[in-house]
């Protein structure tokens, strides 16, 4: 009795909280009247009423609907209606649902920190813990476990490169497990190194993450883990564009998203979209920049008409390997509802598409234009989904505005895979790019016009949109700065 009074409790602050939620961010709703009703109803302990069914109804209130309105025809039956829209509106219902605006939804409230509250009969929450974990040595688990925790993973210094001193094959595979399947992997962990006798501080009702169990969406764990583990083998053993890189990329997105957690009320659909197109944002990267691939007429750019050359490709063999390989289709019921699959779809591609460099300084200005000081109300959905996708960019580009020894490894990982690019464009004869002559390019000279003119740039328009960002991140970039600016005196390039 005593676990179900508060059990109760916490779904009846749950839905103070929502209340809250609704009033702050959509001022009187068409059911605010009606929500204080009942709940002036639900406080009277003297009055005898069915209060269940009274709290059934408040949620209902509380959940809201589309206020958006379309007109249909009404002389269109089911089948009719549903080509007419599609081919001459431009309107699928289910699309429409999975993108459209919503006053408040469980989908997106609390993504950021939640308490795991009861563990649903869920896919990912039953995905258990991954062989690879499993087959470490303890202490190797105990490390890792701590590095994986999601208050490590939403640090902005959190430094990669100590998962991959532990595994550096499956760097991308545990970060992006830890991430996206929080706090259920966090648990995994946990129970395994109880398994192996050491004792763990936490009990299960205290991990934190995402929880992607209750998105529309519906996931299908262990496929999913197939799938990132598929993705992890694409990626090349190149210097810098490798599993190593993308596992940053994928904690670098949650350290920005935990950083704009308290000020935006993201859809976790989108959310999990977005964290799933960081981890494949690179896969089969050649170690070869497009600017190479276009000069050189290889196969890449003639399949892909000099256009995002690589990012194309990227997000090609994303889908590819997911549609051909059942084990890995993580998306449940894709099959049975091909409307939701494409607007799945449609969203990763623009997510991957807009990691290609090409589109930086369009990028900047639109999202300068159309969201810095505002909030997030104030947006559109489709600038919203904008915003998200800038950060994935900002997370791409975020080496030189990472603490040491960070932003000096990826500067030598970067800058070797330049040089090997440049070797070959001086064995073919052809001009070699910018920064890729070994011979004459100056390492502070390749990072400060970067960071100048290309990143910082780019994180003031975040900071705008993103409070912490002005604060924690441009005085890192700042002092990054300083350093290489040190640097190009004492090799006496000023």
């Amino acid at each position: 009795m005593e676990v179900q009074r508060e059990t109760l409790r916490l779904r009846e602050s749950e839905l103070k909280e929502l209340q809250n939620s609704i009033n702050n961010n959509i001022g009187t709703s068409q059911y605010a009247d009606a929500v204080d009703y009942v709940a002036s109803l639900l406080d009277n302990d003297g009055l005898e009423v069915e209060k269940d069914k009274l709290k059934l109804v408040k949620k209902c209130l509380l959940r809201g609907s589309d206020d958006s309105r379309i007109h249909i025809p009404q002389n269109l039956d089911a089948d009719e209606e549903a080509f007419i829209m599609r081919e001459y509106a431009g309107i699928s219902r289910s699309v429409q649902s999975f993108g459209s605006r919503r006053t408040c939804n469980k989908s997106s409230r609390n993504f950021n920190v939640i308490r795991s509250q009861s563990f649903v009969d869920a896919s990912i929450a039953q995905a258990g813990c991954l062989p690879e974990f499993a087959k470490l040595e303890v202490a190797q688990q105990k490390k890792l476990f701590e590095l994986l925790s999601f208050s490590s993973l939403q640090k902005w210094d959190f430094n990669v490169f100590d998962v991959a001193e532990i595994d550096a094959e499956n760097a991308l595979l545990f970060v992006a497990w830890a991430v996206i399947c929080s706090p259920y992997s966090q648990i995994a962990m946990a129970d395994e190194l109880q398994k192996a006798g050491v004792e763990v501080s936490q009990r299960k009702n205290e991990f934190l993450g995402y929880d992607f169990t209750d998105i529309d969406l519906t996931i299908d764990g262990v496929k999913l883990i197939n799938y990132i583990r598929l993705i992890q083998d694409g990626y090349q053993d190149t210097p810098y564009h490798n599993r190593i890189h993308a596992a940053d990329v994928v904690q670098t997105l949650n350290s920005l998203l935990q950083m704009a957690a308290l000020r935006f009320p993201f859809e976790k659909e989108d959310l999990f979209l977005l964290l799933v197109s960081a981890v494949v944002h690179d896969v089969k990267h050649p170690g070869r920049n497009n600017a190479f691939q276009v000069n050189s007429f290889s196969d890449l750019a003639l399949q892909w008409n000099d256009i995002s050359v690589l990012e194309s490709e990227h997000v090609s063999y994303a889908w590819k390997s997911m549609l051909k390989d059942k084990e890995c289709l993580f998306l449940c019921n894709a099959d049975k509802d091909t409307s939701k699959l494409h607007a799945v779809r449609k969203k990763i591609i623009d997510a991957v598409l807009h990691t290609d460099m090409s589109k930086h300084f369009a990028g900047v200005s639109k999202i300068k234009a159309a969201a810095a000081g505002k909030s997030w109300d104030q947006l559109e959905p489709s600038v919203q989904w904008d915003v998200l996708v800038y950060m994935l960019h900002m997370a791409d580009i975020s080496n030189p505005a990472k603490g040491d020894p960070m932003f000096k490894l990826w500067t030598d990982r970067c800058l070797e895979e330049f040089f090997l690019q440049g070797d070959k464009e001086r064995e073919m004869g052809v001009p070699i790019s910018p920064n890729c002559d070994r011979n004459t390019t100056k390492r502070p000279d390749s990072q400060v016009g970067f960071i100048k003119f290309v990143v910082r740039p780019a994180y003031e328009v975040l900071g705008e949109i993103i409070p912490a960002v002005k604060d924690e991140i441009l005085p890192q970039i700042d002092t990054n700065l300083v350093y290489w600016d040190e640097q190009k005196k004492l090799d006496g390039s000023v």
